[in-house]
């Protein structure tokens, strides 16, 4: 009898872990984005994070295309995955974590050190989104003459009015939030860049990545490496009246260098970039 109960009990078990394999596995992703051209900065810049590391994991997805894409988000980030028509995943954060817990990730071989430096230099990225914010709503030319016609092109009369002043309000609150932004200002947009340019480069030294594997000594590719080439690639592919940012940024040779090295040797380039380029 104890036997008969031991033995269904390991059945039990072993049909939990195949239920709970089968729960984890990724049997589509829908990524709904902007319509082409109407992408603002700070939504490009973490689309081309997201494509990447789908890609590098070797996760293909339907790109849909959705004009209402800000409203189906669930915490203000776009754009939104679904993941089996049931999950939803919204921003690079939220994705990371989505996909560690079904088992994927490029940092496993990383020691506790580095995993530490890993946050740090995500937190760093954290700061180069809210430069991307304040050169989309706050300098004026880019608001005037691509933010508010790509941000209320599929918007009616009144809202489209009233939606972008509450926008370029709450952006104004979040930059204003940083801790260390004493003036809100042109000036400041280009010392910060240009502060967490000099991390990304003195962080990179010669190195073709951030990490290196321990055991071979190559390059190792992480989720940082895709947060931070989508961002670059995205700020330097991106044309805006007032670019005082790329400016601040393209004057870090290596930042460059770096984006043109991990496309060549690892791919690093979103499949909807590539396609974009030839159209």
């Amino acid at each position: 009898t104890n036997l008969l109960h031991l033995l269904r009990m390991s059945i039990l078990e072993q049909l939990n872990d195949i239920s709970a394999t089968m729960n984890n596995e990724i049997e589509s992703i829908r990524l709904i984005d902007h319509p082409k051209g109407f992408e603002l900065l700070p939504s490009r810049c973490e689309a081309t994070s997201i494509k990447v590391l789908l890609e590098r994991h070797g996760l293909s997805y339907q790109v849909e295309i959705k004009s209402n894409v800000e409203y189906i988000s669930t915490n203000g980030r776009f754009p939104v995955l679904i993941f089996n028509e049931k999950d939803i995943v919204c921003g690079f954060a939220e994705l990371v974590k989505y996909l560690w817990k079904r088992g994927y990730s490029l940092s496993e071989k990383l020691t506790q050190t580095e995993r530490c430096d890993m946050d740090i230099y995500t937190a760093l990225i954290k700061r180069l989104e809210a430069l991307e914010l304040f050169t989309s709503w706050l300098i004026e030319d880019n608001y005037t003459h691509v933010t508010l016609p790509a941000y209320t092109s599929h918007t009616a009369w009144p809202l489209s009015a009233i939606l972008p002043f509450y926008k370029k309000r709450q952006v104004y609150r979040l930059v204003a939030s940083q801790g260390q932004w004493h003036d809100i200002s042109s000036e400041m947009l280009m010392v910060e860049t240009k502060d967490v340019a000099s991390a990304l480069t003195e962080r990179l030294g010669d190195q073709g990545t951030f990490f290196k594997d321990s055991d071979t000594g190559q390059d190792l590719v992480t989720e940082l490496d895709c947060l931070v080439y989508g961002h670059l690639n995205a700020i330097f592919m991106t044309k805006l009246p007032s670019y005082r940012m790329k400016r601040a940024l393209g004057l870090h040779s290596r930042l460059i260098e770096y984006c043109k090295y991990v496309e060549v040797k690892h791919g690093l380039k979103a499949q909807r970039e590539r396609e974009r380029e030839r159209s």
